[in-house]
């Protein structure tokens, strides 16, 4: 198969590294013991999986032979709450950036079908960025206080 069907097999692999990445998030924010926070950020390990799901299924019905490798988590390791959704934040730009990477080699390639499945892609790295940029926007303001970090955690726990 092509250079473009092993980045989206290294994509799959990058969808499940961050659903442990957000994992990782997850537990630091239970242990700060902001529930809301924690189920927030567990439904998006939720989604990333589903993403990977997604990449996987199309792979394997256009005959594509899955590859797995190991996942770094990373550390898990941080300072404060704003923090996490700051690498949150991050960390879905660079999803966004290697997206768009991929569908402008298959546009280059002229592959309909992975144009297709990336175009889905696309629109839902938008919302993901936007949520977070939101987050990291409203716990700037909270700037640590405590009473402001309850208010959202409990708006979180809504999702």
């Amino acid at each position: 198969m092509s250079k473009l069907y092993d980045g989206l097999n290294e994509q799959m692999n990058f969808e499940l590294e961050s659903a442990y990445i957000y994992a990782t998030m997850s537990a630091y924010l239970d242990e700060q013991n902001m529930k809301g926070m924690t189920h927030f950020i567990d439904h998006q390990v939720k989604e990333e999986m589903e993403h990977a799901g997604k990449i996987k299924k199309f792979l394997q019905e256009t005959g594509y032979g899955i590859k797995y490798r190991a996942l770094n988590p990373g550390e898990g390791k941080f300072v404060s709450i704003e923090e996490v959704f700051q690498k949150a934040l991050a960390h879905e730009k660079v999803v966004t950036s290697r997206i768009h990477d991929l569908a402008a080699q298959a546009r280059e390639e002229g592959e309909q079908r992975v144009i297709n499945l990336l175009s889905w892609f696309v629109d839902e790295q938008i919302e993901e960025e936007d949520t977070f940029s939101v987050l990291v926007e409203r716990l700037q303001r909270i700037n640590g206080q405590w009473s402001g970090l309850y208010i959202l955690d409990s708006e979180l726990g809504q999702r």
